[in-house]
């Protein structure tokens, strides 16, 4: 359904059989743990705590420190669950996107609700400097990327890149350890990935990578993301299960 790193180790969230997978950077299992049958997705703080997103079932974030002991939950705050796209950890502030826009923060990763609001204009880059987002026009292919420095809360870059025509729709957006971002959008007949890497200062695009899509139908919540050191990952699935493929741009 989604993964996500912490360190070295790629987390997935394997719905089917309700539990958490850790493995190690040579594809060893290392861990596993149980989880609801309805977390759709996993975020990782800098401390090593495992956040849970359970929008439709129980409604909440489960919290876990590294070894899958129980932190604490975090009630989703919304109206409308179903709404929300995403759950990130951004220093000890966990928080979540609602239709891919801004970020809410809904407690802290120790497992205490927020006392106050607290909001972010975008994703975070993994470095702290910026919030990013992404806009697509899909039949015309053209994505925007936006960041804002999150010191001076001024724009930092709005950058229009050029994506195949038609496009379908944003698979990635994502940073790594330097600042560089990830934007990469769905497109082709049969359907692969395009991922622009976008310098940090300007987002002048860097270069340029194709990945496959998954073929299988099955309902799924991320299948791209970037380690800190830009090693792009993809969950590539289809009727014998999950292989993920890596790549990094040129």
């Amino acid at each position: 359904m989604s993964f996500a790193f912490a360190g070295k180790d790629l987390l997935v969230v394997d719905q089917v059989n309700q539990r958490l997978l850790r493995f190690d950077k040579d594809g060893k299992q290392r861990a596993t743990q149980t989880i609801s049958p309805t977390v759709q997705d996993v975020a990782v703080g800098k401390d090593g705590t495992v956040a849970l997103l359970d929008r439709l079932g129980d409604k909440n974030v489960t919290l876990t420190d590294s070894n899958g002991k129980k932190v604490g939950t975090l009630p989703l705050g919304t109206n409308d669950p179903g709404s929300i796209t995403g759950v990130f950890v951004d220093g000890n502030t966990v928080y979540v996107e609602e239709g891919h826009g801004g970020l809410t923060g809904i407690g802290t990763t120790d497992g205490q609700p927020m006392q106050s609001p607290a909001t972010l204009g975008g994703r975070p880059t993994k470095d702290g400097a910026l919030l990013v987002t992404g806009t697509l026009v899909a039949p015309e292919g053209k994505l925007t990327v936006n960041a804002i420095d999150r010191v001076s809360g001024t724009s930092r870059f709005a950058r229009l890149i050029q994506m195949p025509r038609p496009s379908s729709f944003i698979v990635l957006l994502d940073s790594d350890d330097r600042g560089v971002v990830y934007a990469g959008v769905a497109a082709g007949e049969p359907e692969q990935a395009t991922i622009a890497c976008l310098d940090p200062h300007d987002g002048h695009v860097l270069g340029r990578v194709v990945m496959p899509m998954s073929t299988d139908p099955e309902e799924t919540f991320r299948d791209f993301s970037v380690e800190g050191d830009g090693t792009i990952v993809d969950a590539v699935r289809d009727a014998t299960g999950v292989t993920y493929a890596t790549a990094t741009c040129p």
